[in-house]
């Protein structure tokens, strides 16, 4: 599986999460990803 990283701010890493609830493999993306400062 191919590796991709995203910036996000937290609205939109938010506003992810509440648009693809029904998309496990994005929940479970959105879950793993890791904050960077």
């Amino acid at each position: 599986m191919s590796k991709y990283v995203v910036k996000l701010s937290e609205e939109d890493l938010q506003m992810i999460k509440d648009c693809h609830s029904k998309n496990p493999s994005i929940m479970k993306a959105m879950n793993d990803a890791k904050k960077e400062d």
